[in-house]
């Protein structure tokens, strides 16, 4: 005689949630997703080596967006570092002609860098000429 299993042992899967306005799914909810995908397969028709594979490689591409997100981020920091640096000493002029002067220092407010004119702290991102 075989005995059914008590539902309170049988597998409940850890919810996933997404919002609808957040376009992008993060590693661990792909991840959580194709678990529970393979662990409520049917087992009389598993799925197949193909459609494994291919989403193992999709997982590897979104690994490697965001390896290619990060590193190009950290590009445009570093980049927007070394130009800041290299207006020190220039005359430069904002958009609004609100401020121009004499680029005296580089600061960095939260990471991002700031020109010092006088007492004013610039975005790099306001100048529009410099001279």
């Amino acid at each position: 005689m075989i005995t059914p299993t008590p539902p309170s042992t049988a597998f409940t899967p850890s919810p996933v949630s997404y919002s609808a306005g957040n376009d992008e799914l993060d590693r661990n909810t792909f991840l959580r997703l194709l678990t529970i995908q393979i662990q409520m397969q049917d087992p009389l028709e598993p799925l197949s080596g193909q459609e494994f594979v291919a989403q193992l490689a999709q997982f590897s591409t979104v690994e490697q967006l965001e390896s290619t997100n990060l590193q190009l981020t950290l590009l445009q920091r570093a980049e927007t570092v070394t130009q800041s640096l290299a207006l020190i000493g220039r005359q430069i002029a904002t958009r609004d002609e609100s401020v121009s002067g004499l680029v005296e220092a580089v600061i960095f407010v939260d990471g991002q860098p700031k020109l010092v004119v006088g007492d004013e702290q610039i975005d790099p991102g306001d100048v529009i000429r410099v001279w």
